[in-house]
């Protein structure tokens, strides 16, 4: 079979992942594609932020209530002690005071960490909120000229993409069947020239026996090793 409508419809497709590169390679995309990732990343460190900022402060209240309960404990034994009518009981009311006092301590350094992490949140989250706004913008930008640079391109490729179509009338469904697989796993070129008389085009590795003998047949063969589309330039 020859094969020039096949290396015609390459070089087409070529054409087109020529022009889809140029596009993804932009600064264009490139930025906006880093500015979308920021502004996806900071609207989760955001929320994370603020879910955190919730549980410090159900925590610094629940802390404040425990705290000013073991003060009022603490008011009462020693009052306690006192009024305390003998030995044994004074004893206990000591320790307890002592127990009460360590608490307070123990509370105290929670509720200065909780304070600081919060005061630590508080300025991550303004600082970062002020870098989306402008985050917001510069993608905005590079969203429209992307997308203006992809219009003007479309006419284009409308154009080339309507070749392909005209030509895979007079490609066999098998030949285009198996190049659509292999150009959907990103491979190109597809179809390679038998290169130094028994070699594939593409990954350079020897073609067997059997295969040289279809490839005479047929004008083509699949690489045993890559996959692609060797044919015999003439």
């Amino acid at each position: 079979m020859k094969m020039e409508n096949m290396l015609r419809y390459q070089q087409i497709d070529g054409q087109i992942k020529s022009i889809i590169s140029r596009l993804n390679g932009s600064d264009e995309c490139i930025r906006g594609k880093k500015l979308g990732q920021f502004l996806k990343e900071s609207e989760e460190k955001l929320k994370k932020m603020n879910k955190r900022a919730e549980e410090l402060n159900a925590s610094v209240a629940r802390l404040k209530n425990v705290y000013a309960q073991s003060v009022k404990d603490f008011d009462e034994m020693e009052k306690g002690v006192e009024a305390a009518i003998d030995r044994e009981e004074l004893n206990y009311l000591t320790k307890k005071l002592s127990e009460t006092t360590k608490s307070l301590g123990a509370i105290e350094k929670e509720l200065n960490a909780a304070v600081r992490e919060m005061e630590d949140i508080t300025k991550r989250y303004d600082e970062l909120r002020g870098k989306v706004p402008t985050a917001q913008s510069q993608y905005k930008d590079c969203r429209g000229k992307f997308e203006k640079m992809k219009k003007d391109c479309e006419p284009e490729v409308s154009r080339l993409r309507s070749q392909l179509q005209a030509l895979e009338k007079e490609i066999p469904p098998e030949i285009m069947e198996k190049y659509q697989k292999l150009r959907g796993q990103k491979i190109y070129p597809v179809i390679v020239p038998l290169a130094g008389g028994n070699k594939c085009g593409g990954c350079q590795m020897e073609v067997s026996i059997g295969a040289k003998g279809k490839l005479d047949e047929k004008g083509f063969v699949v690489c045993e090793n890559c996959q692609r589309l060797i044919y015999k330039p003439e």
